[in-house]
């Protein structure tokens, strides 16, 4: 592997920032003033950040000092990612048909973020319209390498220590595929637990808000501050407030794990496959097959997400023809040619099959399962396979990607840990319990 010029920073995790501005120790301006200096040093080579506001940074924090605004995120710098609005900042969906768009107001998320303390940096890169093609952000760990996507930069502004938390959106592997690229905790909690509100709509059966974080309880915190209904996304309707960081705050005890193959367990490659399996048999997990219920997953996720994607972006190819990348095009063409007993039927499918998960389960506390075929592959052109995190999507289940282990070519490989639906403290905590055994390993 070749030699990485990049340095990666050391930032506090959220929690222990939100501790030192609390005591006065440290300050939401003091931590800006930080983040800034940990940007400098390689944003320029890894291109993680679509918009910075400086100005704007410093005027939230020192409005947070002034006000003395100490809430569960006080002082905690984020980074968004660019299909999420800011009303203060432009959000262009990673597009140069949105290129200066202003929204009239922030996403739900956003604006809970705000109220609870955290300084929005700016917009993090995106691949086009979060679908579309890849874009220019680098893996920190080797610059020639993908850092995954389509939260590509947020993934990697985590990663190289720029900030201690960033969001996504996943509607096929957006949030863990990027996470184990790149080496993070990343968690994309269960279907409508945060709501999409004021997020660019891709698929209203499978779009996911997630968090990235350098630490399991920056997860907790971050998903805590922007989870529960907001009385605007149906699906997030009479879902309360997670409490992840109070399931945090209990001592980890040892899971009961299962181990998934799942459905598209033939991409692993062999190494990584003999790497999970060896882990598997190291924590005891059990094997488990999901059987044929699912053999269909692939399709279902695939025929849902084109068709939806292709009705709701279908007003964008209009608008902005051929100024969206051919790959764009053609995937919306793709998805409006997808007729209506197609859909209906495969969204029955994913529905039968959100409901069989439970069964697969038993009474595992939580499964540990291949978040990727391997390590970041080589190139800028594709963000890599989405095919180890889309069942996970599909089932609306929660998933959180473990960093720790590493590949044979240097590069970080995640465990994917996934449970049932509505679970995700119990996901959460499996975990954060696996980080602790990785690291002791």
């Amino acid at each position: 592997m070749a030699k990485n010029p990049v340095t990666l920073q050391t930032c506090l995790a959220a929690a222990d920032i939100v501790a030192l501005v609390r005591s006065g120790a440290s300050s939401a301006t003091a931590q800006v003033a930080a983040a800034k200096s940990r940007i400098d040093v390689n944003e320029q080579q890894i291109t993680a950040w679509q918009h910075l506001d400086w100005q704007r940074a410093d005027s939230q924090a020192k409005l947070i000092d002034q006000k003395n605004q100490h809430g569960a995120l006080a002082g905690v710098p984020v980074g968004v990612k660019d299909i999420i609005d800011t009303a203060d900042q432009p959000s262009e969906n990673g597009t140069a048909a949105d290129r200066g768009r202003m929204p009239a107001a922030d996403a739900t998320a956003v604006a809970r973020l705000r109220r609870a303390g955290a300084v929005i940096l700016g917009k993090t890169v995106t691949t086009e319209c979060a679908c579309g093609a890849s874009r220019a952000t680098r893996n920190p760990h080797n610059l020639a390498h993908t850092p995954g996507g389509s939260s590509s930069g947020s993934a990697a502004a985590v990663a190289a220590g720029m900030v201690p938390l960033a969001l996504g959106t996943q509607t096929a592997g957006s949030v863990i595929r990027p996470a184990a690229f790149c080496g993070v905790w990343g968690m994309m909690p269960s279907l409508g637990a945060i709501p999409c509100t004021g997020t660019l709509k891709l698929s209203e059966t499978l779009d996911h808000l997630g968090v990235f974080a350098n630490s399991a309880k920056g997860l907790a915190l971050g998903i805590d501050a922007i989870s529960g209904e907001d009385g605007i996304d149906p699906v997030a309707a009479g879902l309360p407030p997670t409490r992840l960081s109070a399931t945090l705050a209990a001592p980890l005890a040892r899971p009961r794990l299962a181990f998934l193959r799942g459905p598209t367990w033939n991409e692993v490659t062999p190494d990584c496959a003999e790497r999970y399996e060896q882990l598997a048999e190291r924590l005891g997990a059990e094997t488990r097959d999901m059987g044929e219920e699912f053999a269909d997953i692939v399709a279902a996720h695939q025929t849902v997400m084109f068709a939806e994607i292709g009705h709701n972006m279908w007003p964008l190819y209009e608008r902005a023809g051929t100024t969206l990348s051919e790959m764009m095009r053609a995937r919306l063409v793709k998805g409006r040619a997808i007729g209506a007993e197609d859909y209906l039927r495969m969204r029955a499918r994913i529905y039968a099959m959100r409901m069989a998960f439970n069964g697969v389960m038993g009474d595992f506390d939580a499964a540990i399962a291949a978040p990727a075929p391997g390590e970041a592959p080589l190139g800028l052109e594709s963000t890599g396979s989405r095919l180890l995190t889309l069942a996970w999507t599909t089932l609306g289940v929660p998933a959180v990607n473990v960093p720790g282990l590493v590949g044979a070519n240097g590069l970080p490989i995640g465990v994917q840990v996934v449970g049932r639906r509505g679970d995700d403290g119990a996901v959460l905590r499996a975990a954060a319990w696996l980080g602790q055994h990785l690291i002791e390993a």
